[in-house]
């Protein structure tokens, strides 16, 4: 994959990205990535940190978003299948830490661009139904010509979080 080029991925992140920004205000992203092979010994992880810096995942402005996706797309091995359980347990965790240090004017928006379908669906739901009552909101955006309608089983949850 190009990251030179404005592909869908980049094109994703603009877009979205400028709408979510501005409910930011220190303008501080965690950014990772999932289903890919890391160097140097190329195991497959489904939740890394795309600037490749496990312990501080952090950058700033979409602009340091787009900066790690180009870097981690020069660096790791893209590989299948797309499990998002991983990267939701971890943003899950951050939620979780937020409130029990009594950090509660803290909000989390996981924004999860894949151009694969789910295919640990079961795991995913089952994390998304344990989120429900933390403050996390996640949006899921496809990007390519993948067959999506299997994350559609997804939308069912919204009634969780219209009580």
């Amino acid at each position: 994959m190009n990251a030179t080029v404005d592909n869908e991925y980049i094109y994703a992140i603009k877009s979205v990205g400028s709408v979510l920004a501005p409910y930011d205000s220190d303008q501080r992203y965690p950014c990772y990535g999932f289903g890919a092979k890391l160097p140097p010994s190329y195991q497959v992880s489904h939740c890394f940190a795309l600037n490749g810096a496990e312990h501080s995942p952090e950058v700033v402005g979409i602009d340091g978003i787009l900066g790690a996706y180009q870097y981690s797309i020069s660096q790791v091995q893209l590989y299948g299948p797309t499990n998002f359980s991983s990267i939701l347990e971890r943003v899950m965790g951050m939620a979780g830490q937020t409130i029990s240090q009594g950090h509660h004017q803290s909000y989390y928006i996981l924004l999860i661009i894949t151009d694969g379908i789910i295919t640990d669906m079961q795991n995913t739901v089952d994390r998304i139904v344990r989120a429900s009552d933390m403050p996390l909101s996640i949006v899921i955006v496809g990007v390519g010509g993948a067959d999506f309608t299997n994350m559609v089983s997804v939308k069912p949850l919204q009634h969780l979080f219209l009580q």
